[in-house]
């Protein structure tokens, strides 16, 4: 920070960490925790993060002598509140009041930089239309009253509303967006929110750990959203850098306070977003759920007259075709030409053609694949299918 540059301002030029298994991406302190921790290890580019047992799951290892970190994962659920008569409760329109809850899990992560296997980075390419679309619909789903005009940025709390400048006033919408998610920060301590103290003054500790809240909770909803902190909006909060210094060097607390109250700020914003989020995950965990449990469709089964109709030998109008071969100790070498959900048929000779059943083989190769298929002695047991090394030697003489 004495070098001009808070630790959570730098690492946003990458994408957010998220799970390099699920694709998830981490929330709150998790987001600050894991950056500066990747910025440590020399690898802020990189933001992929997994637990062992992922790791193993993929084939991956963790390197020797590799820390883990510690993330915490929040699950929130909502239902609807009961009086203590288990009677529903109905707010002042007669609509029925919900409360939320939510469970709190440990775990241990790596950085994708402590992994062997992994493979390289490949950034993610981001729709700014998407974004912005997030964006705004969080600023309207808070429910804030966000009011525009003047050239201060500002949350005035005895009226309970967010001042900005004009859109137009703004180097850039990623601006714009940061500067109000900042008041943002400072509208959630409201007394019928969060209830932060907000009555300071300039200068003053209170003051310097408010503002403190408030950047951060910017950069973490920011970081969700995948929209970038601009150098612009890091400029015109320069100056708050010094000032935390000096507060954070009398107590050093005030830091892990204001990131503490920052990741509330920050679900208190995104309480929509978690609800819509979690949705989703449902929604595509029960379409996972109906696709497995739908049978697979297995292809009609073919005829000779079928086959021949394929012209799988070309210039060969009547070739031999052995539907049921031989499957005691015996062994057939050629390439694939056809493979469906029931069987695969391959070339023997200039003119003839074996057709066999999927369901006997120990797996299933690609039409063009020069294989060679051989049948156990002892019933029951799966033919193998390899490379034809018999042709692969010819091939190298």
């Amino acid at each position: 920070m004495k070098q001009g540059t808070a630790p959570w301002q730098k690492p946003w030029t990458a994408d957010a960490p998220f799970n390099a298994v699920t694709g998830r991406p981490y929330h709150g302190t998790n987001i600050l925790n894991l950056a500066v921790k990747s910025s440590i290890l020399g690898a802020s580019e990189d933001p992929r993060w997994c637990t062992f047992d992922q790791a193993k799951e993929k084939g991956w290892s963790i390197k020797k002598g590799s820390k883990g970190t510690h993330v915490e994962f929040y699950k929130f659920d909502e239902k609807p509140k009961l009086d203590e008569n288990g009677a529903p409760v109905l707010n002042a329109d007669g609509q029925q009041e919900m409360q939320r809850s939510v469970v709190v899990k440990n775990y241990v992560v790596f950085h994708a930089s402590q992994i062997d296997g992994i493979g390289p980075y490949v950034p993610k390419t981001h729709d700014p239309i998407e974004q912005h679309e997030k964006a705004e619909r969080i600023l309207k789903e808070s429910g804030a009253d966000i009011r525009h005009g003047g050239d201060a940025a500002y949350y005035q709390p005895k009226e309970d509303f967010v001042q900005l400048p004009d859109r137009n006033s703004f180097h850039s919408q990623a601006d714009y967006y940061a500067t109000a998610l900042h008041e943002l920060g400072h509208w959630t301590g409201h007394m019928n929110r969060l209830n932060r103290p907000l009555s300071y003054d300039m200068g003053s500790e209170k003051y310097a750990r408010e503002e403190l809240v408030a950047e951060i909770t910017s950069m973490f909803v920011s970081a969700e959203t995948g929209i970038p902190q601009t150098q612009e909006h890091f400029q015109n909060h320069a100056a708050y850098v010094n000032h935390w210094i000096s507060h954070l060097e009398q107590n050093p607390n005030t830091l892990f306070e204001a990131v503490r109250d920052a990741h509330k700020a920050t679900e208190e914003i995104m309480k929509h977003e978690r609800v819509r989020e979690q949705t989703q995950e449902q929604v595509q965990a029960e379409e996972q759920v109906q696709e497995q449990a739908q049978p697979e469709q297995a292809a009609p089964e073919l005829s000779k007259e079928d086959i021949k109709a394929l012209n799988l030998i070309p210039g060969e109008a009547d070739p031999i075709i052995h539907m049921k071969p031989r499957t005691d100790d015996q062994q057939y070498k050629g390439k694939v030409l056809y493979v469906d959900a029931n069987i695969c048929i391959q070339q023997g000779g200039t003119k003839s053609m074996y057709v066999h059943d999927r369901k006997n083989l120990d797996n299933v190769p690609s039409v063009g694949d020069d294989v060679k298929i051989k049948y156990p002695k002892e019933d029951g047991l799966k033919a193998s299918v390899t490379e034809n090394e018999s042709r692969k030697k010819v091939r190298s003489r």
